[in-house]
């Protein structure tokens, strides 16, 4: 598990997952790295958390929900997971933990997971970042096992809207 800090710190090795899924346009790449203020992101090393997440809002504003989408899809089907991780209720109940590798410090937030039945999933995330990313990590957690779900939105607001948390109930 990621070490203490106290302060919020965002895994390098999971915020460049935007460039696997930006792979095809290398000048839109450069751009928000130059925009953030950076020439690259360090795999190995840890970023402030607040600006981590104002990065992935910078790939919504400049790119849209679809692309931010397809970066947290990339960022959950290119990931490394232990033989035990087998089936998509194994990953869906470990988002959590994963999450907690890759985030660190004080007020990050947290990703719950609890089955109502067999293909029915209800997901609380409170970690703090765009919507659209967690749909996309969400989305790409199904589709390592070739499974195209049916994820809604709960009606108690969402983050993007200043809500502590979302709720996503999540079919196939």
């Amino acid at each position: 598990m990621s070490e203490p800090s106290s302060k919020s710190e965002y895994s390098g090795a999971a915020l460049r997952s935007f460039i696997v899924a930006l792979s095809e346009s290398q000048a839109t790449i450069d751009k928000l790295l130059a925009d953030a203020g950076v020439d690259n992101i360090d795999p190995e090393a840890w970023y402030d958390y607040d600006w981590a997440v104002s990065f992935f809002y910078k790939i919504e504003t400049l790119l849209g929900k679809a692309a931010l989408t397809e970066v947290g899809r990339s960022m959950i089907e290119a990931a490394i997971y232990p033989p035990e991780i087998d089936n998509i209720h194994a990953l869906l109940s470990g988002l959590g933990y994963w999450f907690a590798l890759n985030a660190r410090g004080p007020d990050v937030g947290e990703i719950t997971c609890e089955f109502e039945d067999e293909c029915t999933a209800l997901i609380d995330n409170s970690a703090r970042g765009p919507c659209s990313f967690n749909v996309g990590i969400i989305q790409g957690a199904c589709a390592r096992y070739g499974i195209t779900p049916l994820i809604e939105h709960g009606n108690e607001g969402c983050k993007d809207d200043g809500a502590p948390t979302c709720l996503y109930r999540v079919s196939w």
